[in-house]
């Protein structure tokens, strides 16, 4: 990743109620400013403020959120995957990086700061993979 690239920020959305909806917008504006803090690049997560205008109950709504989403990927330099688990939602936005060849990797959280690990392409199939990495380091 190089300074001002645009990076995508792939993290949770989905929970069983609106305040754990609210908390997980929070936490994926909180990964994007982390990430751009750190690389210089441009972070943006869609999911962090596209539920305030779509609600993703609606499903003409939800998929043109979705849509919107999945066009800012395919413009981007990257994709960081953030968090303990992996979405529906995320699964297609790490297929999709996979097919566009698009780098791929984790936001490892440590009492020593913040690191990013390459995902490899095999490890792209393997969600428990990818949130043993982004929780373990």
């Amino acid at each position: 990743m190089k300074k001002n690239d645009l990076v995508y920020i792939c993290s949770p959305l989905s929970a069983p109620t609106e305040q754990g909806i609210r908390k997980n917008m929070e936490k994926a504006a909180y990964y994007a400013g982390l990430v751009s803090g750190v690389t210089g690049c441009r972070a943006i997560a869609p999911h962090s403020f596209l539920p305030e205008y779509l609600d993703d109950n609606i499903p003409e709504e939800r998929e043109a959120a979705l849509a919107f989403g999945l066009d800012l990927l395919k413009l981007s330099k990257a994709i960081v995957v953030c968090g303990s688990r992996i979405s529906s939602g995320m699964r297609g936005e790490i297929r999709l990086a996979g097919e566009l060849d698009i780098p791929a990797y984790a936001l490892v959280e440590s009492a020593g700061g913040i690191a990013l690990a390459k995902i490899t392409q095999e490890e792209r199939t393997d969600e428990m993979q990818i949130c043993k990495r982004n929780i373990s380091q």
